[in-house]
């Protein structure tokens, strides 16, 4: 039985099965009213939030704050037909049918009215069963056995030449290897953060809780929060937090459009004042350097998180432990350096060449388009599909380079079908694209260094805007008018 084959149904691999399970694992009751999508959008606050999965309506206002993967993911998809989204992260393998049986405890309270599926949905979801059939979801566990065997001896070389350096040189090398070893270790937690190893979430959360705080102290809890609503509302202005990076950043005039934007993740307004217009007016040229330390970032990023009472996270005094052994181990390694400079040399330059990892994070994403809101602009049922080949770009690699973008790559593949192991995505890839050709819908795939070149000319762009656009003060700004009632 493959790993995603309803109970009690074989297949054979390359079969393909005559249908998923839906979400409900029953059908609809014919007893309750049909609504429109009209009548599901009115029901989107938090405290009258209702989702629709497989033409079920559910009232998910009280149960929302107890999704493991966040209340705000419940808070996005508030009104709205939530199917897709679901499906590609409630996948059954190694969980079971967890997802499903929960649903069955939330108040079912209305059916969504029956309409043709179009002929792109019909063809997504015979996808997504070819993807099960064809068992892309299970893990080749040799590859991450070399993986682990790779990661090891990375760090085996980095205290190995830390302990033997003597001179500048050699603590540069020392920062090369350590810098490419906290590159690849979060590769393996973003894999894990997508139960994408084992498939199972408390292993694969252990292993993300080694190569994430123990290891390379970055918060497994605060890459998982921020990661999943990225993932679920791709290049969103006011939705998505790996877009949001006013004052430093912004991709798209838009972002100050009404004097600024109100962050539904961040909960809090970023204003286009005058340091704000400052800094985006010279982003391009600042763009890199900011990423050669952004990973400093993470790290606070990480404790603030972990310490802010409103937000529940699980493990906390696991990762606050293991954040404690990350600094403790790198501040002695460290310290085995024979003067303060090499020290000095040995952390700056490995976090540098480790930013590398936050170029391949922003290459996919900030030259593609933004929108508004929480629901991307697109044929109803067609809207997780379109938005993900439309926000999210792949780059060419090659058999002697792949293993240095760690799966980000196969970005729009890896956004549609998040469980799939990195390993299996150029397959999903290649699947995909047939997919978009026959249905007229760009699949974007740009070179390394071509890619690079449009997010230079996609931040220049905005920066220039930015120059001739003039700040607005909170008072003056849309946020503040329509906290007044003015408009």
């Amino acid at each position: 039985m493959p790993p995603c084959a309803p109970d009690g149904v074989a297949t054979k691999r390359g079969e393909r099965m005559a249908h998923l399970p839906d979400a409900a694992g029953a059908k609809r009751d014919s007893k309750l009213k049909s609504i429109t999508p009209e009548e599901l959008a009115r029901h989107n606050k938090p405290d009258d939030n209702w989702i629709c999965i497989d033409e079920k309506v559910y009232d998910v206002s009280k149960w929302a704050a107890s999704h493991p993967g966040g209340e705000h993911l419940m808070i996005n998809a508030a009104g709205t037909d939530a199917s897709a989204v679901f499906h590609a992260f409630h996948t059954t393998h190694g969980s079971g049918n967890r997802a499903i049986n929960i649903l069955k405890h939330i108040p079912h309270v209305a059916n969504m009215e029956q309409r043709p599926k179009t002929n792109l949905e019909k063809a997504f979801q015979e996808l997504r069963e070819k993807v099960d059939t064809d068992g892309l979801y299970k893990t080749n566990e040799v590859y991450y056995l070399m993986m682990a065997l790779w990661l090891f001896s990375l760090l085996l070389g980095t205290v190995y030449l830390v302990l033997t350096a003597e001179t500048k040189l050699g603590a540069i090398g020392a920062a090369f290897t350590f810098g490419l070893f906290l590159q690849q270790c979060a590769f393996v937690g973003h894999d894990t953060a997508h139960n994408g190893i084992t498939h199972d979430r408390k292993t694969d959360m252990m292993i993300g809780i080694i190569v994430g705080p123990l290891l390379t102290g970055v918060s497994t809890a605060w890459w998982k929060r921020s990661h999943n609503a990225h993932h679920v509302v791709t290049n969103s202005v006011t939705h998505d937090p790996d877009i949001q990076h006013m004052p430093i950043i912004a991709i798209s005039p838009e972002f100050w459009r009404k004097g600024g934007v109100w962050s539904l993740y961040h909960k809090k307004w970023f204003a286009f004042d005058w340091a704000a217009k400052a800094l985006i007016s010279y982003q391009h040229y600042l763009f890199y350097p900011v990423m050669a330390f952004a990973r400093w970032n993470l790290y606070l990023q990480g404790f603030a998180l972990l310490f802010n009472p409103n937000i529940k996270t699980e493990w906390t005094n696991l990762e606050l432990c293991s954040l404690g052994f990350f600094w403790t181990w790198l501040s002695l390694l460290t310290s085995c350096l024979p003067t303060l400079q090499m020290q000095l040399i040995f952390l700056v330059v490995s976090h540098m060449f480790a930013g590398i990892l936050h170029v391949q994070i922003t290459l996919s994403h900030f030259s593609m388009p933004v929108y508004h809101g929480a629901t991307y602009d697109a044929p109803m049922g067609e809207e997780f599909l379109r938005q993900q080949c439309a926000t999210s770009m792949d780059v060419d690699t090659r058999w002697w380079n792949d293993w240095f973008h760690g799966g980000l790559q196969f970005q729009v593949a890896h956004h549609i079908f998040p469980r799939v192991p990195r390993h299996n995505l150029k397959k999903v890839q290649s699947m995909l694209q047939e997919l978009c050709r026959e249905h007229d819908i760009e699949y974007k795939v740009m070179g390394w260094l071509a890619g690079n070149k449009e997010v230079y000319k996609t931040l220049q762009a905005a920066a220039m805007k930015a120059r001739e656009t003039p700040t607005v003060e909170f008072t003056e700004s849309e946020m503040w008018k329509a906290m007044c009632a003015e408009g």
